[in-house]
């Protein structure tokens, strides 16, 4: 459990609020709301992008058509269970992601269904939650086998460059904002 509380995502929203919380003791109110309004979604929507991996054994595969929208339209949804080494069951959907520059559904597929019917432990890298309120899966953004693979993907190294980049730049213009801006009486 405090692993999860420890991860980079958490130690990220943490300083948001730290950094807000010391604005708002020297009384730059308004820099401290500020930046709250700005670093909370922000952090929001890189938890929702950031890659996130896990090792475990592909349990299933299957592809289910969507119900149809306005138009009559249809379309068939990839999804991929699995069961990671704490045992703890995964549902996820496999998906072309622009964001990630993926258009491999097939071979993903594909190879989720080869390790399915192998019993074989995998690595798969995903994005975004699961919730069960809005039917929101987790993406499959990669898959291979276990073991040093994949945090050193190209994917990876950007996604983190420029995550260290905004984050930088947000801590930067939140203390620029501060010694710009003479404290409130």
């Amino acid at each position: 459990m405090l692993q999860a509380w420890l991860s980079i995502g958490f130690v990220v929203l943490i300083a948001v609020l730290l950094l807000a919380f010391i604005m708002w003791r020297r009384d730059n109110h308004v820099v401290a709301v500020a930046g709250l309004l700005v670093g909370v979604p922000l952090w929001f929507a890189w938890e929702y992008a950031r890659p996130t991996w896990t090792t475990g054994i592909i349990t299933g595969t299957e592809v289910r058509r969507s119900d149809p929208d306005a138009r009559g339209t249809t379309t068939d949804v990839q999804y991929i269970y699995m069961r990671n080494r704490s045992d703890r069951g995964m549902e996820m959907t496999n998906e072309d992601s622009w964001w990630w520059l993926k258009r491999n559904s097939e071979r993903i597929f594909n190879d989720a269904k080869t390790a399915d019917t192998r019993q074989t432990e995998m690595t798969v890298m995903w994005n975004r939650w699961r919730s069960t309120l809005f039917s929101w899966y987790p993406n499959v953004i990669a898959i291979g086998p276990a073991g040093s693979w994949p945090f050193w993907s190209l994917r990876t190294i950007g996604f983190y460059g420029v995550s260290i980049v905004l984050w930088l730049t947000y801590f930067y213009g939140c203390f620029w904002l501060t010694r710009s801006r003479p404290p409130e009486e």
